[in-house]
């Protein structure tokens, strides 16, 4: 009889498993622990404060930018050149389940994420000028015009990768 109570007690606590999992996966679910989505947006506001430093030839920094542009809370900033995969800007911002609404493959230089944590603030299409931004960036980066090529871009100081 052991090896039939053996049984009965490995499936029973199989079933408990199961059942525990099944509601911990509908929990998740109801309270936002399934996929995360976010819609990349135009945001003529944050371009034309971008387009400002390109135009006044003065720098600034991010925080300033952002502030103009009316963007808060947020701690950095990301930017990704088009074409790019959905995979790889959340290998890069370590935000592994996001889907990614409107990623271009063309039509836009890049796509530009402000996150709080692992949060997503903002994300926005690029177009003209350009930004030149390797890692990440924070309020306190600079923010300088490089008007090299026929649109001119802007160099914004990386604080990590």
């Amino acid at each position: 009889m052991t090896g039939v109570t053996g049984v009965a007690s490995c499936w029973a606590r199989k079933l408990t498993i199961l059942g525990l999992a099944a509601a911990v996966a509908a929990t998740g679910a109801a309270c936002g622990g399934g996929p995360n989505t976010v819609e990349i947006v135009e945001d003529p506001v944050l371009e034309t404060a971008f387009e400002k430093v390109l135009a006044d030839g003065e720098s600034r920094t991010l925080g300033e930018v952002a502030e103009a542009a009316g963007i808060s809370g947020w701690d950095r900033m990301y930017y990704f050149r088009v074409p790019l995969l959905m995979s790889e800007v959340n290998r890069s911002i370590g935000t592994e389940s996001t889907l990614w609404e409107n990623l271009p493959t063309a039509g836009a230089d890049g796509v530009i994420i402000s996150l709080s944590g692992n949060s997503v603030v903002r994300a926005v299409l690029d177009h003209a000028p350009s930004l030149d931004l390797h890692g990440y960036a924070t309020a306190d980066s600079a923010v300088t015009a490089a008007p090299g090529g026929a649109r001119g871009t802007i160099a914004v100081e990386a604080k990590g990768r």
